[in-house]
């Protein structure tokens, strides 16, 4: 599953939100342990509960409390993201769906005007049904009318 950056951005917020909660929830308890403050090799400053190196400095760190209700809108927030994303997903997967059922009538429709064709070219002779349910022959100038306009019908519906 590939994540896009909104979908990234969302996740975080909602990981940042959910780490509120729980920041909010444990009170005092989750700082009582010691934060080590050390430099890596790279030169990032790095935070941890263990020393990573030998001249790892314990630090005080000051966390402030989140307000409550910024956190509840956080949350808020973050399920009306959740929800319009659902509904463009929805939305995105039925015009893809239209458009494949579209592109699905319309091989129909190819296949048909092509089967027309090749009937026809492939015929001595064409006729029609006349009222009485007789045979009616077309002259050799009106078959290959008939030939010409069921070709000129396969190229306009097949794009060939």
């Amino acid at each position: 599953m590939t994540l896009s950056i909104p979908m990234i951005i969302r996740v975080r917020s909602l990981s940042v939100a959910l780490g509120w909660l729980l920041v909010t929830a444990c009170g005092e308890a989750a700082f009582a342990d010691t934060i080590y403050k050390s430099t890596d090799a790279e030169g990032n400053v790095v935070y941890s509960d263990r020393p990573a190196t030998a001249n790892a400095q314990p630090t005080d760190i000051k966390v402030d409390r989140p307000d409550p209700k910024e956190v509840a809108r956080n949350v808020r927030d973050q399920q009306i993201l959740e929800a319009e994303d659902l509904q463009r997903k929805n939305q995105q997967s039925a015009a893809e769906r239209k458009a494949a059922q579209v592109e699905h009538e319309k091989q129909v429709q190819c296949e048909a005007a092509r089967n027309r064709y090749y009937i026809l070219k492939d015929a001595r002779r064409l006729f029609e049904r006349d009222a009485d349910g007789n045979r009616v022959y077309y002259s050799d100038v009106d078959a290959n009318a008939k030939r010409e306009e069921a070709r000129q019908v396969m190229a306009a519906v097949c794009g060939t």
